[in-house]
């Protein structure tokens, strides 16, 4: 019983195709070009979206800024040192009421995801070219 067992056994045993492991190879190398390709024009849109947004969103920032009066209250930091050096919490505190929050934390973000955004794009770069002298 057992010496037939192993005879079907080693009958049945699988021989793979000697050029399967090459077609899988490549089918592998294949679908991280697309995803490599994928991830990197996502990146570049993202960046080159979020660069757009920054050109109005500065123009914001510094329009909120002087209508706040942020830059009368920051000029009296080289003007009078001394007013600013004995009443330095009240002045702190109107720095602090005159910075307009909501285009500040607008520029910063699309600050960040410009700067994400292009650290992500060159690591795809350098990735894609690791991947493509991985097929050659």
């Amino acid at each position: 019983m057992k010496d037939k067992i192993t005879t079907i056994f080693q009958k049945a045993a699988y021989s793979p195709e000697p050029e399967l492991a090459l077609a899988v190879w490549s089918s592998v190398i294949a679908q991280e070009r697309k995803q490599t390709r994928l991830k990197l024009w996502a990146f570049g849109f993202t960046g080159l979206a979020s660069l757009t947004g920054l050109v109005p969103a500065f123009k914001i920032l510094f329009t909120d800024l002087s209508q706040s009066g942020f830059y009368e209250y920051f000029s009296l930091l080289f003007s009078d040192t001394g007013s600013v050096v004995t009443y330095w919490k009240e002045f702190s505190f109107s720095l602090a009421e005159a910075l307009p929050v909501i285009s500040t934390i607008l520029t910063l973000s699309l600050l960040f995801v410009c700067f994400l955004s292009l650290k992500y794009l060159m690591k795809q770069i350098i990735r894609s070219q690791l991947t493509f002298n991985a097929a050659l």
